[in-house]
């Protein structure tokens, strides 16, 4: 403020505080732009002074190259080398990289310069942040499998003497010479192999060599049995065999095995040959023929059966009494001495040969048994000697013939009644030992009558009709309806004939009569009859066939049905004819449903199909006259209606990517894994079997779809849940492939699972049928568990999308099963529920091995079974819970497993599968949201600034506004002075 001067007042002046002089404006402006400048020199120097203060970068090489695995030596290789970490003094001439063998170098000492297969120079320029990446080529031929390699790097130029700090390596492994396929050399050897005893149960050890090679993928098949049956060089013959044992793949340990085969009492014929045979096993049995091989197997033969004298006479009965000419045949009249030696002359000491006669002899005639001479008066006799005794005895005017080596003869005797017949004896041909020799195997007696003349009939009279003829016979039985059933069921698939005569009908096998001995009189003896039964299944496997039973009726009520089963007689069943309903019809006596039991040689006639005791179905005879089988039909009569899998061949990749056309909403909806009906047109008229696929790893989702009369098919369904994000093709395939190109998302809102549960009894029908006795199967189990028919799995893994309840749940673990001798061989593995919704589900399964028809199998992840989850699935806490949830077989599933038709029941499914806390829930927008801290530019320059220095730069700034504070204190302090 300036003075003003006062009207009143002229000689007083009135002062205000005086601002700061010019002069000392300037000075303070001065001061302060120089403290200012020194801030700002000091904050500008702040960062270099930190630099400095901060300790140098420490090299920690880090060391990858690809390819690293399998790399293959007869091509020329291009590695890319990349490192991390390359920093420090040790880089500042760059990094030398090296690659070859690793023990030309291991780091620690100067780097060895020469012997390596690459090397390349990294300049320092080339090394980013302490990382760079460079390529190295090796020749093809370079590298030795048997070695060890490495990439390498070091410190370049004169610090790879000195400086180890860049010293870093990565292994490189050399893909293996792929060993040349074994070749099948089979060497088989059985034992006992010679003399075995026909008798006695017998078991064989087998063993193998050489059983190698691609045949031996299946194991092998080792059989016993009749050479003729199978010689090698063409399919197996699968029949006939006394034993038969299956050899798994993992039971041959370098081409060798031993296993051993059970052959019953009474199973060799000592007249024919026998061999240890064995082949490839399972499919392989039909196409392999590289484990071929033999080994013989020699039966003891019996003891020579002492050859039993017997003789035939030429007639018999009806002989004219006044004399008839009789030839008489003898044979095994041989020596024997000295039993057959004559005590007497003209033979004693020698053969005595035998007499042959016609005469009368007493009841005891023999003279073994001390028989007087007078107990046998001869009318007509030979003496048959050895041909060097025939003179010595008259010759052939005193009745001597030669005997042959073999001991036959041939002579002709005339039989006639004749006066000195011994009162009350019998006519007829006797032999008996000459020269008083007493052998009684040489003792014979063949009856000898005459013709008698019959006394005129007499008029019956009249009012006497001839007799009414008797009913022909017939036996009517159906085996047994469970066995029938078996045979043509889902598991047999085979099938039922008739034939040599026998007839069906209404389920029963009729068999017509051709003789017997029963008697009406005495409710006993036999009914023969004729026809034959055959029952075949299981590919082959199975084959029985029941002919030409008799029925022998021990008592009234009780009876014995014996057949032929498969060529040998057998007695197959007790039959209880008193609890049977017995009437006489048209003189033929009838017995109808007469239960039936089967014996223990009968359950063996059955294979083991049944046990004995067991009810088999009543028998209905009729025991009459011989007669043809009633009125059916013939051939074959029962066939499997099972399923039949389906052969086709899904290809491996797609045989189309064009041809079907879709608007974008339902691609879309498509590749979004959501329901569409797709439409394709270019098919036959009608065409049927046409298969849905999709790929890249080939899923059927149909293959029996049936074209219109335009040869349009169309097809309503979603996509597999748990297909991979990115490209795959969905397939028409029949008389021709169509396809269309779409491409999978990531899914949003994935639920990961990493805890679920899986129980299952698969399908308990077939577990009891794998045990039984017609099986004669088991199962085991590998990373799961089981207990009273259920089947555990744990540790599911994979994801769901909460929104579409989509995704694949998998389960590790597997099951075996196994039967008939080998021929069934299934595994099923790696089970996986595929959620295609809330109502919809599929379990799946891997199935690999043989099926009972033999047939190989190789299925990947297929749709074994839908689940009926609709209104099933339920969250408890964070699971997602299944409970008894009904299942059933896909086409799919069927074709793979080859026993049961699609839509077949099975086992309930449980499940638990536990899922994360926030599973389908949204993030709740009522509480803040952490965002998360970004390193950017002035974050990491702040935090590089953090330091050991970071103290000191702090400190210089606060000296400076401490400065300047004081200063502009000290200016105001002065001025406010100068003006008081």
């Amino acid at each position: 403020m300036r003075a003003v001067a006062s009207p009143c007042l002229e000689d007083r002046v009135v002062k205000t505080p005086s601002p700061i002089s010019t002069h000392s404006r300037r000075w303070l402006a001065g001061s302060l732009a120089a403290l200012l400048a020194l801030g700002g020199s000091i904050l500008t120097a702040a960062p270099a002074l930190a630099e400095e203060i901060a300790p140098a970068a420490v090299a920690s090489p880090s060391l990858t190259v690809t390819p690293a695995d399998e790399v293959d030596p007869a091509v020329e290789n291009t590695f890319t080398v990349s490192g991390t970490g390359y920093v420090g003094a040790g880089a500042a001439n760059g990094a030398y990289v090296l690659l070859g063998d690793a023990s030309i170098w291991s780091g620690g000492g100067p780097l060895v310069a020469s012997g390596w297969l690459g090397l390349a120079w990294v300049p320092a320029g080339s090394i980013v942040d302490g990382a760079f990446t460079t390529t190295l080529k090796v020749p093809a031929g370079s590298f030795d499998p048997a070695k060890s390699y490495v990439a390498a790097t070091s410190a370049a130029h004169g610090l790879s003497v000195t400086d180890r700090s860049l010293d870093a390596f990565s292994p490189i492994t050399i893909a293996q010479p792929t060993p040349p396929e074994p070749v099948a050399d089979p060497v088989l050897t059985v034992s006992p192999s010679t003399e075995v005893d026909p008798a006695a149960e017998n078991t064989f050890t087998v063993s193998g060599t050489g059983y190698v090679g691609a045949g031996a993928a299946n194991g092998a098949y080792v059989l016993l049995g009749d050479a003729s049956i199978w010689s090698g060089g063409g399919p197996l013959v699968a029949s006939g065999w006394l034993g038969l044992a299956w050899v798994p793949a993992g039971s041959i340990v370098d081409g060798a095995f031993t296993t051993t085969v059970k052959v019953a009492a009474g199973s060799f014929d000592p007249a024919r040959s026998y061999v240890a045979a064995t082949s490839a096993a399972h499919g392989l049995s039909v196409t392999d023929r590289s484990l071929d091989a033999f080994s013989p197997i020699t039966i003891a033969q019996p003891e020579p059966e002492p050859v039993v004298p017997t003789v035939s006479v030429s007639k018999t009965s009806g002989l004219d009494a006044a004399g008839e000419k009789v030839v008489v045949k003898g044979t095994g009249f041989v020596p024997n001495a000295p039993a057959t030696n004559g005590v007497r002359p003209p033979l004693a000491g020698k053969f005595a040969g035998a007499y042959v006669v016609f005469g009368s002899f007493a009841e005891n005639w023999k003279p073994s048994a001390g028989a007087a001479s007078s107990a046998r008066v001869v009318d007509s006799q030979k003496w048959v000697v050895d041909a060097a005794d025939v003179a010595a005895i008259g010759g052939a005017a005193a009745g001597a013939v030669a005997i042959g080596a073999d001991g036959s003869f041939e002579v002709e005797l005339t039989a006639r009644e004749f006066e000195k017949a011994l009162a009350g004896g019998n006519y007829g041909v006797y032999t008996y030992a000459g020269s008083g020799a007493k052998v009684p195997a040489f003792e014979t007696y063949t009856p000898v009558s005459f013709a008698t003349v019959e006394p005129p009939k007499p008029d019956p009279g009249p009012g006497t009709g001839p007799v009414a003829p008797i009913a022909s016979g017939s036996l009517s039985w159906g085996v047994s309806g469970a066995f029938r059933d078996y045979v043509v069921g889902s598991i047999a698939k085979g099938s039922i004939s008739v034939g040599s005569g026998a007839t069906q009908s209404g389920g029963l096998f009729q068999f017509g009569q051709t003789g017997g001995t029963y008697s009406q009189v005495t409710g006993t003896g036999t009914a023969a009859y004729a026809g034959s039964v055959r029952f075949t299944g299981h590919g082959g496997l199975l084959d029985l066939t029941f002919a030409n039973p008799t029925l022998r009726v021990t008592t009234p009520t009780s009876g014995v049905l014996e057949v032929s089963a498969n060529g040998s007689r057998v007695d197959l069943a007790v039959v209880d004819l008193a609890r049977g309903s017995k009437s006489l019809v048209n003189g033929a006596t009838r017995i109808a449903n007469a239960p039936v039991t089967l014996t223990a040689a009968g359950a063996a006639a059955f294979e083991g199909y049944y046990s004995a005791g067991g009810a088999l179905d009543p028998l209905t005879v009729v025991i009459g006259t011989p007669g043809a089988a009633p009125a059916g039909n013939s051939g074959t009569v029962a066939t499997s209606s099972a399923a039949k899998a389906s052969a086709r061949v899904v290809p491996a990749t797609p045989p189309s990517t064009t041809g079907i056309t879709l608007d974008p909403a339902t691609l879309a909806a498509l590749a979004a894994g959501k329901q569409v009906t797709v439409t394709v047109d270019g098919f036959q008229p009608n065409e049927a079997d046409i298969m849905v696929v999709v790929y890249s790893t080939p899923t059927v989702l149909a293959r029996d779809l049936v074209a219109d009369a335009n040869g349009v098919v169309t097809w309503t369904g979603s996509l597999p849940a748990g297909l991979e994000p990115g490209d795959h093709t969905l397939t028409f395939q029949g008389s021709t492939a169509k396809g269309i190109r779409f491409t999978v998302s990531a899914p949003a809102g994935l639920c990961v699972v990493t805890d679920a549960t899986l129980d299952w009894g698969f399908k308990t029908s077939f577990l009891q049928y794998l045990e039984s006795g017609i099986a004669n199967g088991q199962w085991a189990v590998t990373g799961a568990s089981e207990q009273d028919g259920v089947f555990g799995f744990a540790g599911g893994t994979g994801s769901i999308e909460a929104e579409s309840v989509r995704g694949v749940v998998a389960f590790p673990g597997s099951i075996e099963f196994t039967g008939h001798d080998g021929a069934l061989d299934t595994t099923i593995a790696n089970p996986s529920i595929e959620f295609v919704g809330n109502d919809e589900a599929y379990l799946r399964l891997d199935v690999t091995g043989t099926t009972q028809q033999g047939q190989p199998v190789t299925a990947t992840a297929v749709r074994f079974a839908a689940l009926d989850v609709e209104g099933a699935l339920e969250r408890a806490g964070d699971a997602l819970v299944g409970t008894v949830v009904p299942a059933e077989f896909t086409e799919e599933g069927a074709a793979a497993f080859g026993t049961y038709a699609g839509g077949e029941e099975l086992d309930p499914v449980s499940f638990a599968i536990t899922l994360p806390a926030d599973c389908g829930i949204e993030a709740d927008a009522s509480k803040p949201e952490v965002q998360p801290a970004v390193a950017d530019d002035s974050t990491a320059a702040t935090t590089a600034a953090e330091g050991p220095a970071a103290w000191l730069i702090w400190l210089l700034v606060a000296v400076v506004a401490l400065a300047i504070a004081a200063l502009v204190a000290f200016l105001i302090l002065r001025s406010r002075r100068s003006a008081s």
